[in-house]
């Protein structure tokens, strides 16, 4: 893989729970340690618009590269500076751990 396609700097995070204090929790999102500043190559794929309850959604779907790193799932996500990508698959081409293709969603 060319170096020079590893454009964009991405991190991969994942669901914390997080102590109210009054004995519930919610969920925070946070760095995986060792997954930040991850170069990676962005695409995007498809542009989807439907309307959903009277709200017109955009979904843009992208196909986002890095170097092979084991431990990501569908459970993480990709923060891009402000944009955050949904992992809908995972690709490890032709199963050789060299490159991890992510197909994930936009949120809008």
């Amino acid at each position: 893989m060319r170096g020079g396609t590893l454009r964009h700097i991405i991190s991969i995070q994942e669901q914390t729970p997080v102590s109210s204090g009054m004995g519930d929790f919610t969920t925070s999102w946070s760095d995986i340690s060792g997954m930040d500043a991850i170069p990676a190559a962005i695409w995007p794929l498809i542009a989807r618009e439907s309307l959903e309850s009277m709200k017109l959604e955009l979904q843009v779907t992208h196909k986002i590269r890095i170097r092979y790193r084991a431990g990501i799932t569908t459970k993480n996500r990709i923060q891009f500076g402000s944009r955050t990508f949904y992992i809908d698959s995972l690709i490890n081409y032709e199963e050789r751990s060299i490159t991890l293709d992510m197909l994930a969603r936009e949120i809008v």
